[in-house]
């Protein structure tokens, strides 16, 4: 009953609005903004998806930069400063029995996803994010396409033609998959020898910052879509040493007590009261650090069922593929 309970919660919030993948936020182009890396000098920025964001008038749509400041009696606060698009990159490589692999991780963050009631928003809170990973083979072609909130919400996981079939879960169905009230694709479809202008397209429902499309684009097609902003990369490390004053830098996450390794201002009170009884943890839905559990102070589990904690955590990549049935 506790998993069908977390469907009902979510489909209130979902279905009302959702599509199927073939109809994207292309018909919104008009108030949407697509992200863009421009450089292409690098492996991040060559892989990095270029994020279209709906309805960004307003600002709590808009990709930004966390930052830290101090308020008039000195206490430290954090938020998200919208004027300035920032996605943070990191680097994990894994190996399991049939081959090397490398992560390219992708980090965004939002100002806050708004409190509504209809459609019901039970991921309302400030400062939630966005990972994407792409996965590399040693010939460095992207494999599988995992998107994620940084709570470890909403896992979607897309293969592409790069990828043998034999890898992918049993009855795993290659023309779509459904994530909570959401249509993705089950598979993409890239030109072999993969083409320099093929992006990958991460398209993002508005308040919600749900994922709600995944295509392979050209910036051609992009530009003449949507207006084009662009998307500062920055290591993820630069988020443990936020500027805080003249001679003084903070963590985005809490580095002690029992919210270590959380995003500083990440509650989110409506899963506390619906969720976390069932879940059997207080912090259901905070957003969190991404990496080893020794060092981030939590961890970053995919499902929901307390008893699948350890095993769903993404950090440690091929443990996690295999939990949901991948075979690398």
């Amino acid at each position: 009953m506790q998993p069908a309970f977390m469907v009902v919660l979510v489909l209130l919030s979902a279905c009302a609005t959702s599509r199927p993948h073939n109809d994207s936020i292309q018909n919104h182009s008009s108030s949407s903004t697509a992200y863009v890396v421009n450089d292409q000098a690098t492996d991040f920025s060559r892989f990095a998806p270029i994020f279209i964001a709906e309805q960004t008038t307003h600002a709590f749509n808009r990709i930004g930069k966390p930052r830290a400041r101090l308020s008039d009696s000195d206490d430290e606060q954090i938020d998200i400063d919208v004027t300035q698009p920032f996605v943070y990159v990191d680097r994990q490589n894994f190996t399991t029995a049939l081959g090397s692999y490398t992560n390219l991780i992708y980090r965004i963050h939002f100002e806050k996803t708004p409190f509504s009631l209809l459609p019901f928003h039970i991921t309302a809170g400030n400062n939630n994010g966005l990972l994407t990973v792409v996965t590399l083979d040693a010939r460095n072609r992207p494999l599988l396409i995992t998107t994620v909130h940084t709570c470890g919400c909403f896992l979607a996981i897309v293969p592409t033609s790069f990828l043998p079939t034999t890898a992918y879960p049993e009855s795993w169905a290659t023309d779509s998959q459904w994530i909570y009230g959401i249509t993705l694709p089950g598979r993409l479809q890239f030109s072999e020898p993969l083409a320099e202008a093929t992006r990958i397209t991460i398209h993002l429902k508005n308040e919600t910052h749900r994922v709600v499309d995944i295509k392979l684009q050209s910036m051609d097609e992009i530009a003449h879509q949507f207006p084009i902003k662009r998307l500062n990369i920055a290591p993820v490390t630069d988020l443990m040493t936020l500027p805080l004053s003249e001679n003084r830098n903070t963590s985005f996450f809490e580095t002690q007590g029992s919210r270590k390794g959380y995003v500083k201002g990440s509650h989110k009170p409506l899963e506390r009261l619906l969720v976390s009884w069932w879940a059997l943890d207080w912090r259901v839905g905070e957003d969190k650090a991404f990496g080893n559990k020794s060092e981030t102070g939590t961890v970053f589990y995919t499902s929901l069922k307390p008893w699948n904690r350890h095993a769903s955590d993404m950090w440690p990549f091929a443990e996690f593929l295999f939990f949901w049935g991948w075979r690398l």
